[in-house]
Order: C-alpha cells, then sequence, then structure tokens
C-alpha cells in the first residue's frame, strides 16, 4: 500500500500538522450512506452580503448543514442558463451557485417546481405557441379547471400550472432535467409540484377539478370512448357525471407517474450518478394525482422527501412511517418546516420526531431538508441543528473524528493504523475494520478509500471528466469559514490546486478513457495523441487525463499503459 497522494514536491507536507484525534468509540452503529441535511432556498438577487448566497451558504455552514436544494424552475423559468427554459438572471446563477457553494462544503442539487410553469405574465411563454426563442410552448400544455374553464393553481391569483400528463411537456421536462444533470457538480434534481393543484371549489361535486383541458379530454376519450368526456361524465364521484370519474383519476395519476420517468430518463440519460429526488406528500388528496408509490416501485425515484409541514411532532412521525412502508427501497428524506413556530413543533421537536420514524426497520431518520433559508439567519437555529449533528445523530462509518467530513484527517487516521501490515481490529481499531474479518488490511483500505471518494464526488459517481471538472472549475479556492472544509479540497492543505486533482485521478477505474464514453478506443487515441505532442502536464486547473501514471507529463511511460487499456476496449 502506498500512502503518497500527491506528485509534487509540496505535496510531501500535504498532512502535516493534521490532528490524529483517536476518538474512535467502541460498540457503535455507523452510518454507511452520507448524510443529507439540505436547506431549500429561494435564489437570492445577490451572490455576496448577509442576505445574499453567500451569507445563507455561511449560516448553512455554521448549521453543519450539507446541502442546497436551490430553487432553480420557479414560475417558468431556470435559475440556470438559458436553454430548456428561459433564464432568470443574466447569467448562470446555478453555475455560480455550484463553485461558491464547494467552498462551505456544501453539495447543491436543483429543486424544480414542475408544473408551477407561470406566475403573473412571468413564464406565460411556455404556453404560446413558438414564444421568441422556444419552440416548445403550447397552449394545450395548460391545466383548465372544469369549473371555470381556465388556468389556475392552488388558490393564489396569477398561479399557472402546467398538465403533466402531456407529452409535449413532459418531453421538455425531460430535456431539462438532462441539462441539469449535465453541470458538472451538480449532486442532484429535485421535482417538486410534481401534481395537479387543490380543489378550486370544495362546493361543487368535483374534488379533482383540473385537466380538463381539449388535449386531455381527446386523449381521455381515445382510450373510454366517445361518451367518455370527462367534462360531462368525470366531474363528480357518482351519478351520471361520474361515470368515468375513477378512470379518469386514474389516467391523470399515470400522467404525473409518466412525467417523472420521463425525468428520470433525462437524468440518467446524461447522468446516472445525479440523485433524483421528489418532494411529495405522505397522503395526498385525490385532486392532486400524485401516484409517489409507482414511482417508488418502478425505479423512476432516487429518494423520496416528504413533506411533513405538519401540526404535530407525532403525525410527522407518522407519515414519515407511511412512506418508509411503501419507499419499496427508496431513501426517505423528511422536508421540514422551521422558517416559524406558528403551529407547527419547534425545530428540536421535529429532529426528534424524525429520529422516531422507526418504522419496521427500528432505524428513525436523520436526513432532513429545512424550509427553508430564513430559519438559518437565526442564530439558535444554527445552534440546535449544529448540535444535534454533534452530539445526537449517528456518525457516518469513515468519519473517524466526528466532525462532520470524510478527509484527509481521517485518511491520515487510517494510516496510521494500517501502513501496509495487517494489525487487529480489536479495541479502538474497530471502527477501521470495514469487513468484519478482525484485521485491518488492505481490503479495509480499499473500502474506505471508496467512501472518501464517495463523500468528495457522490454515491454513484465515478471519477471521470466530469468529476474532475467539478474539482477544477473551484481551481483556487479556499474555505470560505474558520473550521469549514472545502468540497474539494482532498488533500487538506486549505485550497484547490494539483496535489487534489492528481488525487482524484488517481481514483480513475479506466483512465484511458479520455473521452468518458465507456470504451478505450480510436477516438481516445486521437485525444492521447494529442496530448502526447505537447508533453508537459499542468501545472493548472487541466485535465491532462493523457497522463497515464499521474507524474506531471505525457510520454512513453504512459503510451504503455494507454496502450494495455486500449486493447481492454470495453471499461468496468
Amino acid at each position: 500500500m502506498t500512502t503518497t497522494i500527491t506528485r509534487r514536491a509540496a505535496a510531501a507536507l500535504a498532512f502535516a500538522g493534521l490532528a490524529l484525534c483517536a476518538d474512535v468509540a467502541l460498540a457503535q452503529t455507523y452510518r454507511a450512506t452520507r448524510p443529507v441535511r439540505g436547506v431549500y432556498l429561494r435564489p437570492p438577487a445577490s451572490l455576496t452580503g448577509t442576505s445574499g448566497l453567500e451569507g445563507n451558504l455561511a449560516n448553512m455552514a455554521n448549521a453543519k448543514a450539507t446541502d442546497l436544494f436551490l430553487e432553480t424552475l420557479y414560475w417558468g423559468v431556470s435559475t440556470g442558463k438559458q436553454g430548456v427554459f428561459n433564464a432568470r438572471f443574466g447569467y448562470d446563477y446555478l453555475q455560480e451557485a455550484i463553485v461558491r457553494s464547494a467552498r462551505y462544503g456544501i453539495r447543491v442539487h436543483a429543486w424544480c417546481e414542475s408544473a408551477y410553469l407561470q406566475f403573473g405574465s412571468t413564464g406565460a411563454y411556455n404556453f404560446t405557441v413558438n414564444a421568441p426563442g422556444q419552440s416548445e410552448g403550447n397552449p394545450d400544455w395548460k391545466c383548465i379547471s372544469s369549473a371555470t374553464g381556465a388556468g389556475g393553481g392552488d388558490g393564489t391569483a396569477g398561479q399557472i400550472f402546467g398538465n403533466l400528463a402531456h407529452p409535449g411537456l413532459q418531453a421538455k421536462l425531460r430535456n431539462y432535467f438532462a441539462e441539469l444533470s449535465s453541470y458538472p457538480g451538480v449532486w442532484g434534481v429535485m421535482t417538486d409540484y410534481h401534481r395537479y393543484a387543490l380543489d378550486d371549489n370544495t362546493a361543487d361535486s368535483n374534488p379533482a377539478p383540473w385537466s380538463f383541458d381539449t388535449w386531455s379530454r381527446n386523449a381521455f376519450m381515445a382510450i373510454y370512448g366517445a361518451n367518455a368526456d370527462p367534462l360531462t361524465k368525470a366531474i363528480a364521484t357518482n351519478g351520471a357525471s361520474g361515470t368515468q370519474y375513477t378512470n379518469f383519476i386514474n389516467w391523470r395519476k399515470a400522467g404525473t407517474t409518466e412525467a417523472a420517468r420521463q425525468m428520470k430518463l433525462g437524468i440518467d440519460g446524461e447522468d446516472p450518478s445525479v440523485e433524483f429526488s421528489a418532494a411529495m406528500f405522505a397522503n395526498p388528496e385525490t385532486a392532486k394525482c400524485q401516484d409517489w408509490k409507482t414511482w417508488a416501485t418502478n425505479g423512476y425515484i432516487d429518494w423520496l422527501c416528504p413533506m411533513v409541514y405538519n401540526s404535530t411532532a407525532s403525525a410527522m412521525t407518522a407519515d414519515l412511517n407511511t412512506v418508509k412502508a411503501n419507499a419499496n427501497g427508496r431513501r426517505v428524506i423528511a422536508s421540514v418546516y422551521t422558517d416559524s413556530t406558528s403551529g407547527h413543533p419547534t425545530m428540536s421537536q421535529q429532529l426528534t420526531a424524525c429520529s422516531n420514524a422507526t418504522g419496521t426497520t427500528g432505524v428513525g431518520i436523520q436526513d432532513w431538508i429545512f424550509f427553508s433559508g430564513p430559519t438559518f439567519t437565526v442564530a439558535a437555529n444554527q445552534t440546535t441543528l449544529s448540535d444535534f449533528v454533534t452530539n445526537t445523530a449517528t456518525k457516518q462509518r469513515g468519519d473517524f473524528n466526528n466532525d462532520g467530513y470524510i478527509d484527509a484527517t481521517d485518511w491520515q487516521m487510517f494510516t496510521v493504523v494500517y501502513s501496509g501490515t495487517p494489525v487487529s481490529s480489536a479495541g479502538g481499531n474497530a471502527r477501521y475494520n470495514y469487513n468484519g474479518d478482525g484485521f485491518i488490511n488492505e481490503s479495509d483500505w480499499t473500502l474506505f478509500k471508496a467512501e472518501f471518494f464517495r463523500w468528495h464526488f457522490g454515491e454513484g459517481r465515478k471519477i471521470g471528466v466530469k468529476a474532475l471538472t467539478a474539482l477544477t472549475q473551484c481551481w483556487g479556492g479556499t474555505p470560505a469559514l474558520a473550521g469549514v472544509k472545502h468540497l474539494y479540497d482532498l488533500n487538506g492543505d486549505g485550497t484547490l490546486n494539483q496535489p487534489d486533482l492528481d488525487l482524484a485521478m488517481r481514483q480513475r477505474s479506466c483512465p484511458g478513457d479520455l473521452n468518458d464514453d465507456g470504451q478505450v478506443d480510436d477516438s481516445d487515441f486521437v485525444l492521447f495523441a494529442d496530448a502526447y505532442n505537447t508533453l508537459l502536464c499542468g501545472p493548472g486547473p487541466s485535465l491532462c487525463l493523457a497522463d497515464q501514471n499521474v507524474d506531471g507529463q505525457v510520454d512513453d511511460t504512459d503510451f504503455v499503459a494507454f496502450a494495455d487499456g486500449y486493447n481492454t476496449l470495453t471499461c468496468p
């Protein structure tokens, strides 16, 4: 085993001065998955200042939050670049947020209000044929009420929802979720408002009044017959006007489910390691037509994030247990409301309520997304969450010193215990024994390194071009607060530089795949030949992937290594 992690002379000091804390508890259960301690945030107009993005990130870091769910699609325009949807800002705010968040050790998820596509005049282009710069807009995408014959939303004037059952809107969202997944440094994409709107007239007999547009009616009649017009046959729960009521409910549920499938296809077609999450209701009303149980069963979603905005802690626990019982192996992360205690339990009570949601597994929920950023402008809330994470929450296996990071300190702690010769896992060494065979050996070292890089790059993300770009786009970045560690500072020297890139490059499972397409073939050979003619790599934020042995130059040694990979052709 080698413990050398850099190539330049200065790297010999990379771990100098690291505190080798021996706080390794015995007889304790450790979590294998990375904690998700997220915060929903509508993008502040300013990137800087105490009320801007940077101020919110500082508050989150002080609270030991780990994930930013940045409102990226709302009112039908995008916080990201001009692309599938019109851009909200005059620059790519999402890209700025990714780089800035990494300085606070925070990962970014693109939070999308998928069906809420217009407020006032903002987003109206989505329902206009061939709007300027957009070819995807369509009046047929608008949800129409059976009560009013017009579009609308959850009762707020100016809201307009789109019809997630429409294939055209599904295609646009699929393309958008693929676009978001292409960003280096995006860890996940969330669908919210993935439903129909609330009942707009509780006095009538139709509690599910949305999607009575011409396209939906015709599509439904194409299946159930010309005499099954929903506008006359599915607007009541019983009687002649309700003969197709249940069928139309199920048709709309199938539509929202297909929308989830299309989003997942868009993500996976771009980067399957991007986590697809859904903000949903444990027990959605009929009007919402939100069939999240099918999403989970069919594998259309990775994380279920139930919005348990209940008035009592016991109701929160009950709803979370309902979701856990029907999650079909999907990860459950609690969305909790903490901006105000009016009508809601305190933050401490909510954290306990989540931990009490043990269901049939006996393991509570300690992954949360807090609604929303303003929660952590209150110093007391920062302290409450930080204290819970530090003193109560289950620790992650590889975070040997329990500081909330799996980082260079933990790497060094492992190498102090195991330097190439197997040692007993008795006593204080127990936590290092990943495979439980009684010894700390090379197998455990391999398992720890895998956990280390998953923590920095993602649970399922290979160390390829996109992952390395996520690191290099932060080049020169330093931690933003004392005690906070940069997400990509792999060697712990306090800044993003060549040694971090070198360490990541050494983890590539298929170094010869220079274009990240899963094969080592002629296209990679062309890239290698171009790099070979330059000979020298870096220093600097350049991805010199042809440097197979990561020694700073592309030469005959690298050619031999590349040729070996070329003969393999297909990457693992």
